[in-house]
């Protein structure tokens, strides 16, 4: 306590700069890791039992595609929000419209919300038309031209604006009305607000991009409801989105929880791969539902919320002592911009801890999908033919994997299948 009460602004804003210089050089390392990949001649050689040269090239060569684009526009992210911030752009907008339409949740804190996250938007805008259209059609990905791309894209980012707009709202209200108690309100309230949005997803969301329709009876539904019930799973339809609408990457994915969960295949991967192989992606998906990960990345989505809310009130105080950081009383939407800056920062050193849950879930989803089928061939087949279909990098940097990556790298997902008894 005696060296905290010894912090000055001075010293916080010093820490801030180290902070952001620390940023900027580990992204620099991640970055250059993904050039160079894996230089392990053993784990390279290794990938080659499974894969041809010319398939490892196409994954790299689809992998480095906008490398530059992607290294440079990080930082120039970061660096139009960090000067928009320190020059008083976003303070300013704030006063104006709080002179405007007087203080409010539904006044002064909308608007500027909404104002903050379409900036967001603007800035983000070249980089998600080269890297989602010019990109995609480039390494032969897309089905969309640029005017269908654009609409895509706006229709995602009404949607996107909407759902922050209402989840920040939210959080600010609970602060403002529960004083010191909001620490602990926040992650009942923001947990439900990412419920109502997981189950509703599908239903409200899903549809306004998709056709979503019940898998067609026959053997290969029959075959995939079996192995759903060997999974434990509750559900008498399995659904498929129309995907090649949009793109040939072949996909499948598992959302909701309880009795709204479903397991939705995109037409490409049924369209693409054989259906015991389509049948193994599907186990996978089973595993997610039979270990309930789902609920589980909630309840550790609670536990977060908790120690965040704890860390916000404690250092408050002190990022409230800079002034150009912005920060008003507690609960005021103008602290949103340097906060959204700092969390952009801090998320590139914790994304290793999420990182490491997702790869542990997605282990536990590869065996229970070879336990439930039995089926390891087909399955190591699957892999590599969603590997090679999905131009999936084969020789990624260890150190990208261990703190960027969802899921295990091509190699390691097959090798699971050659254990003699893969662990869950």
């Amino acid at each position: 306590m005696k060296y905290i009460n010894l912090m000055t602004a001075e010293k916080i804003e010093k820490m801030f700069w180290v902070l952001l210089i620390a940023w900027a050089l580990l992204r620099a390392l991640l970055m250059g890791a993904q050039l160079y990949g894996n230089t392990d001649p053993g784990y390279n050689a290794r990938v080659l039992q499974f894969f041809t040269a010319e398939q490892v090239a196409a994954g790299k060569e689809y992998a480095l595609s906008g490398f530059w684009v992607k290294f440079v526009y990080g930082f120039v992210y970061v660096g139009i929000l960090l000067f928009l911030v320190k020059t008083g752009f976003f303070s300013k907008v704030f006063a104006r419209i709080s002179n405007f339409v007087g203080e409010g949740i539904l006044r002064t804190d909308l608007l500027f919300v909404l104002a903050f996250l379409m900036v967001l938007q603007l800035i983000s805008l070249p980089y998600s038309y080269y890297m989602g259209h010019v990109r995609e059609t480039s390494m032969g990905f897309s089905n969309l031209d640029t005017m269908g791309w654009l609409i895509r894209y706006v229709k995602s980012a009404f949607i996107g604006i909407g759902l922050e707009t209402v989840g920040i709202l939210l959080l600010l209200t609970v602060i403002r009305k529960f004083d010191q108690g909001w620490v602990y309100i926040v992650p009942l309230v923001m947990g439900g607000f990412s419920l109502a949005i997981t189950l509703l997803f599908p239903v409200l969301i899903t549809p306004l991009f998709y056709e979503q329709k019940p898998l067609a009876a026959g053997e290969f539904r029959d075959r995939l409801l079996e192995i759903a019930a060997k999974a434990g799973m509750e559900t008498e339809e399995i659904y498929v989105i129309d995907e090649s609408k949009y793109s040939k990457h072949t996909n499948a994915y598992f959302t909701g929880v309880g009795k709204h969960r479903r397991i939705v295949l995109y037409d490409n991967l049924i369209n693409s791969h054989t259906p015991e192989e389509a049948a193994l992606i599907f186990a996978h998906e089973a595993g997610h539902w039979r270990h309930n990960h789902v609920a589980k990345g909630l309840s550790l989505g609670f536990l977060a919320m908790i120690f965040l809310g704890f860390l916000y009130r404690m250092v408050f105080p002190y990022l409230a002592s800079v002034s150009w950081f912005g920060f008003r009383e507690l609960s005021s939407s103008a602290n949103i911009p340097m906060l959204m800056l700092l969390i952009t920062l801090a998320q590139l050193f914790v994304a290793p801890i999420e990182s490491q849950i997702s790869q542990y879930m997605e282990v536990q989803a590869d065996t229970a999908a070879l336990e439930l089928t039995g089926l390891k061939d087909v399955y190591i087949s699957a892999q590599k033919r969603l590997s090679v279909d999905n131009r999936s990098d084969l020789t990624p940097s260890p150190l990208r994997v261990f703190w960027l990556y969802s899921h295990p790298p091509a190699l390691e997902r097959i090798e699971l299948a050659l254990e003699p008894n893969p662990q869950q």
